[in-house]
């Protein structure tokens, strides 16, 4: 059993394989939502219901992230990502032959299934494979590919649309998206064909850094081991993990989760009002603010190596804090770069509380924890988008900026308190 450290190579692979998946997945994630007045009119059905081709997708993510992140140390977890990736594949080059509406919705939310045993296995995976030192910009990467995925999703398919019609459209994506899983399972083959019992190896065996460092002693919240028949010591697992202030790491991705989907949802509305008056095809411009997301996430890496998470969370807070209210200037320059800001804030806050949520800790299923926070993480994106719209509807944009500044503020306290970043400490 090897105990070094794996090599450049093997690094490069398996951030490449995990990155493509999240394009792979997230570019059909959001494929039918800048496609929905045309969807309307194909089936004949109402605003409410062409709606449910993008909820049910939603939906099954958050309901599948927690069984899928206990699935895969039993299967593997290259095995559930590669499955995942050509699943969700297949899914949407079903899509456009589906006859009904209801037949659109099911396929749609076997989309959802699908496309969850990514995210629910990915950043697990990375911890599992990559040194504790390369895990901050691997994560990063990860993130980036989520990002571009999104933001492909939505404006790759409603291009290829224009040419090709709706169907075309979709089919047109779920292709590339096909392309990227096969790039995947090819990127991944070792694993995806190891034995059972070399599959237990590498997903328990310990890196260089795991096992130099001594475990720490156990907290109010993390209870002292339990041990084996043995006597040896054997951390307890919770079903729901807590320990070493994980909640706040939680709490953190949802509170950041809720003032980027709430901007973002009501931004088109306030848009399309006086004294703009944009059209949809130059409000769905403004997703290219997202690309800013991508830069940060992709340079996270090196920032975590020169300052510690905390200081760069409340960096990216306080950043996020000036953007939200350069958006309250009525000027499209100051929206852009308000918004611009608020999403490089969001995804410094975002990506170091994603890494420490998937980050190795004595007692802690990994897998869990991360699926955890990106089901918290999910639950923000819904309860963000529905409460901007309340609060613009008796408060207009400034009533969305409020939000914002209060989630942003709670995320300040958090990480001043204390949430702890579970990487190694540099010395």
């Amino acid at each position: 059993m090897s105990t070094g450290e794996p090599s450049p190579t093997s690094t490069r692979r398996t951030v490449v394989a995990v990155f493509l998946a999240g394009v792979s997945v997230f570019l059909v994630l959001y494929e039918t939502q800048g496609l929905l007045p045309a969807i309307r009119e194909a089936y004949g059905i109402d605003g409410p219901t062409a709606s449910l081709t993008v909820s049910a997708t939603n939906v099954a993510m958050a309901v599948f992230l927690i069984p899928f992140s206990m699935l895969a140390p039993r299967i593997g977890h290259a095995r559930q990502i590669g499955a995942g990736v050509i699943v969700a594949a297949i899914l949407a080059l079903v899509l456009p032959f589906t006859p009904t509406p209801e037949l659109l919705i099911a396929v749609r939310f076997l989309q959802g299934l699908a496309i969850a045993s990514v995210p629910a296995t990915a950043m697990a995976y990375l911890s599992l494979r990559l040194p504790s030192a390369a895990l901050p910009g691997a994560i990063g990467v990860y993130i980036a590919g989520n990002t571009i995925g999104g933001l492909c999703s939505r404006l790759l398919t409603g291009l290829a649309s224009e040419l090709l019609g709706w169907h075309g459209g979709l089919a047109f994506t779920a292709g590339i998206s096909l392309i990227f899983g096969l790039i995947v399972v090819w990127l991944l083959r070792h694993d995806l064909f190891a034995t059972a019992r070399s599959r237990a190896v590498l997903d328990t065996e310990p890196t260089v850094d795991e096992a130099a460092e001594p475990d720490p002693a156990p907290t109010a919240d993390d209870p002292a081991p339990t041990t084996e028949g043995d006597g040896a010591p054997r951390p307890p697992r919770r079903v729901i993990p807590l320990s070493g202030g994980l909640w706040r790491i939680y709490l953190t991705g949802f509170l950041c989760m809720i003032v980027f989907g709430g901007s973002f949802t009501m931004l088109g509305t306030r848009l399309q009002q006086d004294p703009w008056r944009l059209s949809e095809g130059a409000v769905a411009l403004f997703f290219l603010i997202y690309l800013v997301g991508t830069v940060v996430t992709t340079y996270y890496g090196r920032l975590a190596t020169k300052f510690p998470r905390q200081h760069i969370t409340l960096a990216g807070m306080l950043i996020a804090l000036a953007g939200a209210g350069a958006t309250l200037i009525d000027s499209l320059a100051s929206i852009i770069i308000g918004m611009s800001l608020l999403t490089a804030g969001f995804f410094l806050g975002h990506t170091g509380a994603s890494a420490a949520a998937s980050a190795a800790r004595p007692g802690v299923d990994s897998t869990r924890s991360a699926a955890i926070y990106l089901t918290v993480y999910y639950l923000g994106t819904s309860l963000g988008a529905w409460l901007s719209a309340v609060l613009f509807v008796d408060f207009a944009w400034p009533g969305v900026v409020a939000m914002c500044a209060a989630s942003l503020i709670a995320v300040l306290v958090l990480t001043l308190t204390g949430a702890p970043i579970g990487f190694k400490k540099r010395r």
